[in-house]
């Protein structure tokens, strides 16, 4: 280690929690223009790296879709069958608008009459879970199903708004299968917490059942995650057409025939992939990075989309970049415990999509910016606005912060720093990790 940073990280102690003998942690700071390694402390051992996985992810969609491609959900229409197809293609943040368009686009080719709606999922074999995905957190909301056709991210808003006796519950996206159970009490001001628990996975409709309380005359936003996004997707697309003057005899899950006689009629175009990487990096959501990882799997003649694909070709990306073996890699997220990664490795990540000449600056631009916005907002407030744009990651036992560092002296520096705690000790980790910023901004 750097005896500079060495001295700093010694001083830091006294304002931020200097790491115990429970805590494990592993890190990396090089200068991005020189190579000059700053500080390395078992850099090259796996951590547990949560969300700072999506930085491979982001690295993997760019190289693989690029940055300003868009993924496409084709509607087809067979005349002579009277159906209508909507092929999923795990397009991210696709919104009811979206589809409100489409269905405008497809009323208009197809002029009346009355139609089945099938909808095809078939480009997503795998399961709408990933490995090392703990059943106990399909309830929240971060961690909302995979599927070939999204609405938004798979999350459902519920706006609770209660008067003197009850509460009135409006939602969205508007899901036209959504079943409402139990209802939220009015209560007291000191002694409430609405709730409300997903379910439906086996049978894949949603169902959302409401319960505790709240305080009279207020307004409550509840987020949760929901079954079923494919039929409700459809639903919701066959209930635009139905305006339109189409009829919709049938809603149903099937495949696209491989007879000729398929018309195009429509598509929903997704956001450019350089946009979807920055909701997905600054907000850290689980569901984007996850799609992104099959959409990049499944780009090739051949390809499977699916998430041992994905990870597989992450992991031969690693290896090219870095050539550190043993890097396990379960998902696009970080959201699973199977994850293991070194900071050498997501410091290769960061080298190599900031300094590219292709897509550095969307790479860079896609990172949470420390004190403005998304998961470093609250973070490193201290510093000049931009001086760090980065990833973090946490578990209940990990923290991870990576990023690229404009320093006080004018270097830019990549960062890795790999926290593995106890439960209870993430914050002060946290904490520490800003420490060891604030030190290399302030020395070089």
């Amino acid at each position: 280690m750097h005896p500079v940073i060495l001295a700093a990280l010694t001083a830091a102690g006294a304002a931020a929690t200097q790491p115990s003998t429970s805590w494990r942690t592993g890190m990396q700071a090089v200068d991005a223009e020189t190579g000059e390694v700053l500080l390395d402390s078992r850099a090259d051992e796996l951590f547990r790296p949560a969300s700072t996985v999506k930085l491979i992810t982001t690295l993997l969609a760019f190289r693989t879709l690029g940055p300003s491609s868009i993924i496409e959900t084709d509607i087809l229409a067979d005349p002579a069958g009277s159906t209508i197809y909507i092929v999923g293609a795990g397009a991210p943040l696709i919104e009811p608008d979206d589809i409100e368009r489409a269905a405008v686009e497809t009323a208009s080719a197809l002029r009346g009459g009355s139609w089945d709606l099938v909808f095809d999922t078939s480009a997503f074999a795998d399961s709408n879970r990933c490995p090392g995905w703990d059943q106990d957190d399909w309830s929240r909301v971060y961690c909302p199903p995979v599927e070939a056709l999204t609405l938004g991210d798979n999350v459902l808003e519920l706006v609770l708004t209660s008067d003197r006796s009850s509460v009135s519950v409006e939602e969205y996206p508007e899901l036209p299968g959504l079943e409402l159970r139990g209802s939220v009490a009015v209560g007291t001001a000191r002694d409430w917490e609405p709730t409300a628990r997903p379910e439906g996975w086996a049978t894949s409709e949603p169902v959302i059942t409401l319960g505790g309380s709240m305080p009279p005359d207020t307004t409550v936003v509840v987020y949760v995650p929901f079954a079923g996004a494919p039929r409700q997707f459809a639903e919701v697309f066959a209930n635009e057409l139905e305006t339109r003057d189409l009829r919709v005899t049938s809603v149903g899950g099937g495949q696209v025939p491989s007879d000729e006689g398929l018309t195009r009629v429509a598509v929903i175009r997704s956001r450019p992939v350089y946009e979807i990487a920055a909701q997905m990096n600054k907000w850290s959501m689980n569901v984007v990075a996850e799609l992104l990882l099959r959409a990049s799997a499944g780009s090739h003649p051949g390809g499977q989309a699916t998430t041992r694909a994905g990870c597989d070709m992450a992991g031969r990306m690693l290896q090219e970049l870095q050539g550190v073996d043993g890097a396990q890699l379960a998902d696009g997220s970080g959201l699973s415990r199977l994850n293991r990664i070194s900071p050498s490795q997501l410091v290769g990540v960061l080298l190599d999509g900031a300094g590219s000449l292709e897509w550095g600056p969307e790479f860079l631009a896609s990172l949470a910016v420390n004190g403005v916005d998304g998961t470093m907002a609250t973070r490193l407030s201290d510093l000049p606005p931009g001086a760090f744009r980065g990833k973090t990651g946490s578990l209940g036992d990990t923290a991870s912060l990576a990023g690229i560092l404009r320093t006080s002296g004018g270097r830019t520096i990549a960062l890795a720093i790999m926290c593995e705690v106890p439960q209870g000790a993430v914050h002060s980790a946290r904490n520490w990790q800003d420490g060891v910023v604030r030190e290399l901004y302030a020395c070089y």
